[in-house]
């Protein structure tokens, strides 16, 4: 990816994580009011009372909180997994990347991050 589209990558992710809080609200309003509609349906369709229809409802918003909090930690659990995995490719790759390269080349790259760290040490 160029160096322009990286930083306008950048941007609209930075954009979006201001933005999230406020569409959190939306979605959680929005569920609300399905809730309560789905509580008149409940009443009016099944013939149930007030109770029992909050009742439904009230298991319903139970079942969707532990839906989001085992999303939460399926998706921790997938983002470590990743990084993981990610390390592991990014090491076979650079081997073998180091295995095909020239060995004048690679010692020659050993020897400027090598001076470049004493240079920092310094």
């Amino acid at each position: 990816m160029s160096n322009r589209l990286q930083l306008a990558y950048d941007r609209a992710k930075h954009w979006l994580r201001e933005d999230l809080p406020e569409a959190e609200s939306a979605a959680a309003q929005s569920l609300s009011k399905m809730m309560t509609s789905a509580k008149g349906y409940l009443i009016a369709a099944e013939e149930l009372s007030v109770e029992e229809a909050q009742k439904v409802v009230d298991v319903l918003h139970f079942d969707l909180r532990q839906w989001g909090q085992d999303l939460r930690e399926t998706r921790a659990e997938l983002a470590d997994w990743a990084r993981f995995d990610f390390d592991q490719f990014e090491h076979a790759v650079a081997e073998r990347l180091l295995a095909a390269a020239d060995p004048t080349w690679v010692e020659l790259e050993r020897f400027e991050h090598g001076r470049e760290g004493l240079e920092k040490n310094a």
